[in-house]
């Protein structure tokens, strides 16, 4: 998880006893950095939805558990159950996201290993029974080395479990026979890499000039981002087109395109 500069209180809803540095506050959790250097993330103070909430975390810290260690995934360093309380490494680049926005220098090569770690990352989740619903640049994580991890599985799908997480415009497949409406697919965790990937390469979320339904209703009528001289433009668009099966069949897409 990454850190931010702010202060260790909760604008609106109930207080929380401050543990460490505060982080972030989102929908589900609330995020903080401790004096050891890790992070501790538990459910976010606001009254409504509380159950759920704690539900939610707990479901992270299994599918964490699920998936074992890696380097392509935000390690779990413990679990409090009494206080579904998550504690995670500390990623010092944060979000692949704001990283990007605020260096935009960043090589081709780079660009195209974070498209192969992202897309990596996501391969696993799917490998253990796991659906993200919320992959986007926001939730990979940049460590010390820029060793990209994919990360925030308090949405997810595990094992076909219902979800009501959807991941943002610019990142929602548009419903097709892959992914009627219902729960997420893998289809719509292929879809949204395509948006991330697009985002690696151009610096800027697909069709960031327009309002999000009508970024929608573009995706809907398969209408697309110009990407013509965009590195991994195909592979990007075939993501978009629901083309791949798999995410196995990205990897070895970005696996051709960096050797020919």
């Amino acid at each position: 998880m990454t850190a931010a500069n702010s202060e260790a209180t909760v604008a609106t809803g109930p207080s929380i006893d401050a543990k460490g540095q505060f982080v972030a506050l989102g929908s589900t959790s609330f995020v903080e950095r401790l004096p050891d250097g890790s992070i501790l993330k538990r459910p976010s103070p606001a009254l409504d939805r509380a159950s759920e909430r704690r539900d939610e975390l707990r479901l992270e810290s299994e599918i964490y558990d699920r998936l074992g260690e890696s380097s392509l995934i935000v390690k779990k360093l413990g679990w409090d159950d009494k206080d579904c309380a998550l504690r995670l490494e500390y990623m010092s680049n944060g979000t692949l996201r704001e990283y990007i926005k605020s260096h935009q220098e960043v090589s081709n090569n780079q660009r195209q290993k974070w498209s192969m770690e992202a897309a990596q990352g996501l391969q696993l989740l799917h490998q253990a029974g796991v659906v993200h619903c919320d992959v986007g640049p926001h939730n990979y994580l940049l460590g010390q080395d820029l060793q990209l991890k994919i990360t925030d599985f308090a949405g997810s799908s595990l094992d076909g479990s219902s979800t009501n997480i959807r991941p943002g415009s610019r990142y929602k497949a548009p419903r097709t026979s892959k992914n009627a409406p219902g729960n997420p697919t893998i289809h719509d965790d292929i879809f949204a890499l395509g948006s991330t990937i697009y985002f690696i390469m151009e610096g800027k979320a697909p069709f960031e000039e327009f309002e999000s339904e009508k970024v929608q209703n573009k995706f809907q009528d398969n209408q697309f981002p110009d990407i013509g001289a965009t590195p991994c433009a195909k592979i990007i668009r075939d993501c978009w087109l629901g083309e791949f099966s798999c995410v196995e069949k990205v990897i070895e897409a970005i696996n051709e395109l960096s050797t020919s």
